[in-house]
């Protein structure tokens, strides 16, 4: 792919990490063998007990590292992080790029090219997903995007970020800086959902650029920290959090049912305590309405099952 002109801005590549020393090589390589070369680096820990710095410092020569900051305490959010490289970063184009994930040489290339021709304030690239054996697996959140798409952010939201995120794995955007950090920080206090929150909010300043091409390989640890989010009923509060504001800025019309299909899906979670559950159920349905209208209609189903069957 050539590149114009106008397109060789200065990218700054951010790596947060956090106890990642196993695939930090991995990544740092991965950063610096790109196809596209205008970029700085700037690589963080987060206060890490494995040997990661002794990595990191393996690469404090490189003129292409810009900065290399060591937490001396551990700041207990990624998005934490994730500002703290935006803010210091130079240049227009922001790719975070998360310390265990990994991606073709030319991804870099391939989205600052969507990013500047199509005018766009975020563009992404297909992810495909790897667990730690390298085994492959169909990340089924982007199944909805079709092809190369390019749109209006606030119509990209509407059809394909009302129930999920659908940009998936933040290893695979390049996005606008002063946009970023202009936006509301309340993602910054959220503990998973962060992200999609954050996507949102940079999509309505602009168009959106999605690459079909998978050269984003996003590394899916089998580990429980999801299931304890829902658990604790966090991923269902930040999930309202996201929900209100979707429906506050006009992008959910059907607000009963689209609240409705998510009490549903709290109704049959699995929390730890009958304490979370009432507390997420009231969250979602404060009169009780949602669940006895659920409740008659399992009713109606199920006695249409019977009579189908008789």
């Amino acid at each position: 792919m050539l590149i114009s002109e106008k397109a060789k801005s200065l990218v700054s590549i951010i790596i947060p990490n956090y106890n990642h020393a196993k695939f930090l090589d991995e990544r740092i390589q991965s950063v610096l063998n790109q196809t596209y070369q205008n970029f700085e680096l700037i690589i963080l820990d987060d206060k890490s007990s494995d040997n990661s710095v002794e990595v990191i410092n393996q690469y404090k020569d490189d003129p292409r590292v810009s900065s290399i900051i060591i937490n001396k305490d551990n700041s207990g959010s990624t998005f934490k992080q994730w500002y703290k490289g935006i803010e210091i970063a130079k240049g227009e184009i922001i790719w975070i790029a998360e310390s265990d994930d990994s991606c073709a040489p030319n991804m870099l290339e391939t989205l600052v090219h969507g990013y500047v021709e199509n005018n766009a304030v975020l563009a992404f690239s297909r992810s495909c997903r790897y667990d730690v054996e390298g085994n492959k697996s169909i990340y089924n959140l982007q199944t909805l995007l079709p092809g190369n798409v390019v749109m209006n952010g606030k119509d990209f939201i509407s059809a394909y970020m009302i129930q999920c995120n659908a940009v998936a794995n933040a290893s695979s955007v390049v996005f606008n800086r002063n946009i970023a950090l202009g936006i509301d920080k309340q993602y910054m206090k959220m503990q998973g959902d962060g992200d999609w929150l954050f996507w949102i909010e940079m999509m309505e300043h602009g168009n959106v650029f999605f690459s079909t091409k998978e050269q984003n390989y996003f590394r899916y640890h089998k580990s429980n920290t999801t299931k304890m989010l829902g658990q604790q009923g966090v991923s269902a509060i930040e999930h309202k959090i996201i929900f209100d504001y979707l429906v506050n800025h006009g992008y959910i019309t059907n607000v009963k049912n689209e609240r409705r299909k998510c009490l549903n899906y709290y109704l049959n979670a699995e929390y730890e305590s009958h304490k979370v559950r009432r507390k997420v159920l009231k969250l979602w349905d404060k009169n009780g309405i949602g669940r006895l209208l659920i409740f008659l209609g399992n009713i109606k189903r199920d006695l249409l099952l019977f009579i189908k069957n008789i």
